[in-house]
């Protein structure tokens, strides 16, 4: 199946001939603190991204006080507040960038439905989450959907779960270790979903650098998530696998390289190429001096430098012509001979 459907975020239009649209993974690296998230934006926005991305998580709909009350007490310091979000969404349109961000259940998701935000991203952890996946599609907002953790009988079950649901969505390819080791990245999953999945596909990266990102848009990627960090020195658990604003900045300005690399399939000769064109080809030419009168044989031929002459494909259209005047070796044959 050939990858051709186009996913709509906002005014941005996803598909094999759109430029790659890049998140900056906020995550919870604010560590709670509104300032700090405010700050996150702002800086994204500098380095070129289309989105940034945040967490709606509501402890509650996450972890269970009776497995680790610890764990539950620290996963709620990172947590943003439905004003919060209404402060931050405003923050990020006023910038120009798209605000996204992950649902843990009902209740986070009714916060992004109320938002009216313009993508909502699904978390690997939750692919299997069949309900949450369908409540999602019922929003009828666009979904962005992480497949890391899954095996391919659970990315079937969940596409068949958003298609009967009429959801508009793309896949994103992850592996879901923190860091990811670059030998299970497997960036070759991208063209392969794309040949399976009628939809977009992107990549969300755990890896440590640039390398995964920039390998996965040269393969076909049209969304590309980066954890991003004001600093990886900071407190808080993503930090250090994140990338800070140099790398964010430096990815950006690279992947657009790629897309102008990629370009699009040769057609034509470029206008680049149009002067090299003219130094660099051949001509046909005669290897010996020849009179007046004769015919033109395969064995009086060369070809030569510059490509201004006759061109070497037309040697058997030129063999038995009849020279009206004397030339001299090395020159190039030109219609005006014959």
């Amino acid at each position: 199946m050939i990858f051709s459907n186009t996913l709509n975020i906002g005014k941005k239009i996803i598909n094999d001939y759109s430029p790659t649209y890049i998140v900056a993974e906020a995550g919870i690296n604010h560590n709670g603190d509104l300032n700090i998230a405010i700050e996150m934006i702002e800086i994204a926005a500098k380095c070129g991204v289309d989105a940034i991305k945040f967490q709606s998580f509501r402890t509650q709909e996450l972890f269970s006080e009776l497995f680790s009350k610890d764990i539950f007490d620290y996963a709620k310091t990172f947590q943003i507040t439905e004003k919060q979000h209404v402060k931050l969404k405003t923050k990020v349109e006023k910038l120009g960038l798209d605000f996204l961000s992950t649902p843990s259940g009902p209740n986070s998701l009714r916060i992004l439905k109320n938002l009216k935000v313009k993508a909502i991203k699904i978390a690997s952890p939750d692919f299997n989450d069949i309900e949450l996946l369908s409540l999602s599609a019922k929003t009828k907002i666009p979904l962005i959907v992480s497949t890391g953790m899954s095996t391919f009988s659970e990315i079937v079950t969940g596409v068949e779960t958003l298609k009967n649901e009429n959801a508009t969505f793309c896949l994103l390819h992850c592996n879901s270790s923190y860091p990811s080791p670059i030998k299970d990245a497997n960036l070759n999953t991208i063209p392969y979903f794309k040949k399976v999945f009628d939809v977009p596909i992107g990549y969300s990266d755990h890896t440590l650098g640039l390398d995964a990102c920039l390998t996965a848009v040269s393969m076909g990627a049209k969304i590309i998530e980066k954890h991003f960090t004001l600093d990886k020195n900071m407190d808080g658990p993503d930090q250090k696998l994140s990338s800070d604003p140099k790398e964010i900045k430096e990815l950006v300005s690279k992947i657009r390289t790629i897309e102008k690399l990629q370009g699009h399939t040769r057609s034509n000769v470029t206008n680049s190429e149009q002067k090299f064109r003219k130094l660099m080809r051949k001509s046909l030419a005669v290897n010996k001096d020849v009179k007046a009168g004769t015919k033109i044989t395969k064995n009086m031929l060369m070809s030569i430098r510059p490509g201004t002459g006759i061109p070497p494909t037309q040697i058997n259209q030129i063999i038995g012509m009849t020279l009206k005047k004397d030339i001299k070796k090395e020159t190039l044959l030109s219609n005006q001979f014959f």
